[in-house]
């Protein structure tokens, strides 16, 4: 038995713990508790059509995802997994009945054998980073093809234990295709393991999201900068450095994950007494300077009618957020220097001028004071920024040919 198996099995009653205080935390009921232990899962209908399994961690790998989900429905019967609620939320929120759901069981060989043998797929496609050895394992002796899409790897995962490393090159062995996202995410599932002949790189599938047509006012009745996906530590220096500047417009925040509610609201409170929290019915008036959407699935509307986006998760270290997005509503976008996830965005909209790249709090500053009050210049770089999204507009076309090749479609 690897080390791996060993451990996995070690750790079952800590994985068992872990999984009950999320169920109780969120108020999950008894699905996700029992799906996530492989103890039990809907009673999906026998597939009429061949059923395709995608496998979406969360909430931003659902919604990379749903273009090509589009685009299949008709031909295949799709079953969704996540990981977490809130990537179930936007599963229904998007596509209501029409897709199967279940969440994702631990990567233990009973409860994988119970959930295929309860979903029955005939392929899966797993969005960017998820390698599970013993899914990976099960699912070639079931010969069902696993395709990896919009291939991403983290440096972390390559500085792995060597163990850990085994194994993901075992399971790498496994894969039929790997589609990377760009040339730099190829070479390291290449360093991983992974065959060469079975890496190609295709490009970002989240070039292939549209916003949709404007249909709405602005919500809020107020101009304002929206500082998008915060993640801890964000709010209250970007708030600070935003109120500093003495601004008429306000400050609108949507954290990443809205279950740090509050104690963002404990951070920011002090810093505006008429403070206003989506989630607590509240909306903003004259004297509020600083607006907390806290719900989920906001954001895009909220795009469409910001002056300006501040991407969040590029001001600490984790990594920045996907850029992509207020791009395709021609917005003018400012980051900080963390964006190590998102590499080849930042870059992409660098080489179009539809990006300014702040180095750190007090560049954020000089940088909005500058462009805040010149129109020009706003709407510039948020047409730069579209310019740059739709050199890669035949991305899903590429994604379905790699895919499909050889499928009628």
């Amino acid at each position: 038995m690897t080390l791996y198996q060993l451990l996995i099995r070690l750790l079952s009653p800590l994985v068992l713990l872990l999984i009950l205080i999320e169920t109780l935390k969120h108020k999950t009921g008894r699905g996700f508790f029992l799906q996530r232990l492989g103890l039990s899962f809907p009673l999906f209908p026998k597939p009429v059509k061949q059923r395709v399994w995608l496998h979406c961690a969360s909430v931003g790998e659902v919604n990379a995802a749903a273009p090509l989900i589009r685009s299949i429905q008709s031909q295949f019967e799709i079953l969704i997994t996540t990981n977490t609620p809130t990537g179930k939320t936007v599963v229904d929120t998007l596509f209501a009945d029409s897709v199967l759901h279940c969440y994702l069981p631990m990567d233990w060989p009973f409860a994988i054998n119970r959930f295929l043998k309860a979903t029955q797929p005939e392929r899966c496609w797993v969005l960017e980073t998820e390698i599970w050895p013993n899914l990976y394992r099960l699912c070639r002796q079931r010969q069902i093809p696993i395709s990896i899409l919009n291939a991403r790897l983290s440096q972390k995962t390559l500085t792995a234990p060597n163990w850990l490393q085994a194994a993901y090159r075992q399971s790498l062995q496994q894969v039929t295709k790997i589609l990377a996202r760009s040339q730099a995410e190829a070479d390291r599932f290449i360093a991983l393991g992974a065959p060469p002949q079975k890496v190609s790189v295709i490009g970002n599938l989240k070039h292939a999201s549209q916003p949709p047509a404007s249909s709405t006012a602005n919500p809020l009745q107020r101009e304002y900068i929206l500082l998008a996906s915060t993640q801890a530590g964000e709010e209250l220096i970007i708030s600070q450095a935003w109120l500093s500047l003495d601004r008429p417009e306000l400050l609108v925040i949507v954290p990443r994950h809205p279950k740090r509610s509050r104690s963002i609201q404990k951070q920011l409170r002090p810093l505006d007494p008429h403070l206003k929290v989506s989630t607590l019915g509240q909306v903003p008036d004259v004297q509020t300077r600083l607006f907390l959407d806290d719900r989920l699935g906001q954001l895009l509307p909220l795009f469409e009618h910001a002056k300006l986006v501040i991407m969040g998760g590029s001001f600490v270290n984790k990594g920045g957020h996907n850029l992509l997005e207020p791009a395709r509503y021609q917005k003018a976008i400012l980051t900080g220097p963390y964006m190590s996830d998102f590499t080849d965005e930042t870059k992409l909209l660098l080489r179009h001028d539809g990006l300014i790249h702040c180095q750190n709090l007090k560049d954020l500053k000089q940088q909005l004071t500058t462009i805040i009050d010149d129109p020009l210049r706003l709407q510039t770089l948020g047409q730069h920024a579209f310019k740059a999204t739709q050199t890669q507009a035949d991305i899903l076309q590429r994604y379905l040919k790699a895919l499909l090749n050889g499928t009628s479609q």
